[in-house]
């Protein structure tokens, strides 16, 4: 599974690297891509082009705030998310 990683989040790639995952910088991949890991309010998607979406399922876009890994690496590998609010 190819996951983009906003800027800055090294130590997360890290941890999503030793977990398996193919683990990018999202805005600098051009190809397609499984899920997004971002933190801070929002995502920029300025970046987000057709090739970045491998499937016609879309792109799983999960906030990396107040989560730990293992809690994202459950979200990726069950493909579901549900924010907590």
């Amino acid at each position: 599974m190819v996951v983009a990683v906003t800027k800055g989040q090294t130590e997360l790639s890290s941890q999503l690297r030793e977990l398996g995952y193919d683990v990018v910088t999202y805005g600098e991949y051009n190809l397609p891509i499984d899920a997004i890991v971002y933190s801070g309010s929002s995502l920029t998607s300025s970046q987000m082009t057709n090739s970045n979406f491998g499937s016609s399922y879309g792109v799983l876009m999960i906030s990396a705030n107040n989560h730990t890994i293992k809690e994202i690496d459950n979200t990726l590998k069950k493909r579901t998310y549900s924010p907590l609010f």
